[in-house]
């Protein structure tokens, strides 16, 4: 285990030393953050740092990954996200989508809720519901990605394409290096402690749905900001 930042995070010994966000340093941008802007900066901070983390562990581990431009296979997994992340997405698409762009991605995800909103999770989640920010095999809104997708990885894309084939299989074992994974994971859940301790609303929300809603619906972030639920419509994952 190894302690950062005043908390223990059941991560592999061999991994203690790597480079990761400190989560002081996250409560401290949060707790300067006054605009959007400011606190977009605090998500992008830690983003960074879990990328770094990311690419840290698979040179020191050596793992090979299948993965490459172009394949996106994974792009029809249900994607869990949070509301601080989809609020910086949505802050993305709007700086850098033209007007067609932005006008054709709100028809993708009004199509999107019309499917996922009326599924059980485990419904959505055998379905093969293509993201709705995918574009010619590519993610149109990469560089703001949640840490969902940028922790998702696979090292055999024949194993991908089984999911695919068979989306109500949910026991085939994933593909991921278990190490890397591990790590990733609970980096992703000290993010997110953060955000909870500080009372801010940490529901695991679908991304189509919750982005919808946040393009919308000026008011999500004004509620997240108050400490209140952000999103009232979007699909959400029940906690464990």
């Amino acid at each position: 285990m190894c302690s950062r930042a005043g908390r223990t995070v059941r991560v592999k010994p061999r991994w203690c030393g790597m480079p990761e966000f400190s989560t002081q340093q996250l409560i401290e941008d949060i707790a300067q953050s006054l605009s959007p802007e400011q606190f977009d900066h605090a998500v992008g901070r830690s983003l960074a740092a879990f990328d770094t983390l990311n690419e840290q562990i698979i040179g020191e581990k050596g793992v090979t990954l299948d993965c490459h431009a172009g394949c996106s296979i994974c792009c029809s997994l249900r994607v869990e996200t949070f509301a601080h992340e989809i609020f910086l997405l949505a802050r993305h698409i709007r700086a850098h989508f033209s007007a067609d762009e932005f006008s054709a991605l709100l028809s993708r995800l009004a199509a999107h809720e019309e499917k996922v909103l009326p599924l059980t999770v485990f419904e959505h989640a055998t379905r093969n519901i293509i993201c709705p920010l995918l574009q010619n095999g590519r993610c149109s809104a990469y560089a703001a990605r949640p840490q969902s997708c940028r922790r998702h990885h696979s090292q055999d894309v024949a194993a991908c394409q089984f999911t695919f084939d068979h989306p109500d299989d949910l026991e085939f074992p994933g593909a991921h290096d278990r190490d890397l994974f591990r790590a990733l994971t609970a980096a992703m859940q000290e993010n997110i402690d953060v955000y909870a301790e500080l009372g801010y609303d940490h529901t695991i929300y679908e991304l189509g749905t919750a982005l919808a809603e946040a393009l919308h619906d000026d008011t999500s972030w004004t509620r997240w900001q108050e400490r209140g639920p952000a999103f009232l419509q979007a699909s959400v994952t029940p906690g464990a």
